[in-house]
């Protein structure tokens, strides 16, 4: 067998994981932390904050729920900045991330490793003139969506909000592994990709981390995304749940050609064997408002 750098640590990581040490930071295991556990079933230690506000992003609640891992934090800055230079005039609407120390953050079947986040729509007048989210506005398959505090109707930002998810799925440090959103949603964003002759690549990659998610509720008026563990972040508890991104393993093939070693990968199922894909599956659908 070759030598590994993080691989081996990746391995003891779940093995204490799997004996029901691995979701909570622990003296036998000292060297967890970060997004420990499973995004339902996990803390956070170490996360930041996203600031109150930023270039082209606003929380949309003044509360304790906005911390994730950095990097994370990060992708979610450098994506409603891009937006904002590309198509001034508009503001991400932050909802919920996690608690400083993650936990249970209720309704949320989620949101408890800083490694989810709830992004509003970008919305805008009948006329095109954007518009700060006034909250969870549900949008329908035609794109336009009811506004219950202004009394008036809104239309979604299919541009904005396609220019969001591209500069994500793209973004290699994002690991982006899920855009948990509805199907009409999907549908809209998909089609003006499409039209406007966007990447290939792009596409692909927006169509395989879009789905709506079952259950966590119909995701028709926000995004939920989250980010992949990490191979560094796995060796210290994170838990790998769901399906593998082609790209995401190619871009950490390309910087430590271990992390595609084919023995490893054999390991890690071997290890998540006697879980029987219960905890993977229902991991998979908990996304919730």
């Amino acid at each position: 067998m070759r030598p590994r750098s993080h691989a081996s640590f990746a391995c003891v990581a779940l093995v204490f994981a799997l004996a029901g040490c691995g979701r909570t930071p622990n003296p036998v295991v000292p060297s967890f932390a970060g997004s420990i556990g499973m995004p339902h079933r996990g803390v956070l230690t170490g996360g930041v904050e996203l600031p109150r506000e930023g270039e082209g992003f606003e929380w949309l609640r003044q509360d304790d729920r906005h911390y994730a891992i950095p990097r994370f934090v990060a992708a979610i800055e450098r994506a409603a900045a891009a937006v904002a230079r590309e198509r001034p005039g508009a503001m991400l609407g932050i909802g919920d991330l996690s608690r400083a120390q993650g936990g249970q953050l209720l309704p949320h079947l989620s949101h408890r490793t800083g490694r989810d986040a709830d992004l509003l729509l970008y919305l805008t007048t009948l006329e095109g003139v954007p518009v700060s989210s006034p909250g969870f506005v549900h949008v329908g398959n035609d794109g336009l969506a009811w506004d219950d505090k202004g009394r008036a109707f809104l239309r979604f930002d299919v541009e904005r909000q396609w220019l969001l998810v591209k500069t994500l799925v793209e973004d290699p440090e994002a690991r982006i592994q899920w855009v948990f959103a509805s199907k009409n949603v999907r549908a809209l964003l998909i089609e003006w990709a499409r039209a406007r002759g966007e990447k290939p690549d792009t596409i692909v990659r927006a169509m395989e981390v879009m789905v709506q998610p079952q259950p966590g509720g119909v995701h028709d008026d926000h995004v939920h995304v989250r980010t992949a563990c990490a191979p560094a972040e796995i060796a210290s508890g994170c838990e790998h749940t769901g399906p593998r991104r082609a790209w995401i393993d190619a871009g950490d093939a390309a910087a430590d050609p271990l992390a595609s070693d084919d023995e490893l990968v054999a390991i890690l199922q071997e290890l998540f064997a006697p879980l029987g894909g219960g905890d993977a599956r229902r991991a998979n659908a908990s996304a919730a408002r």
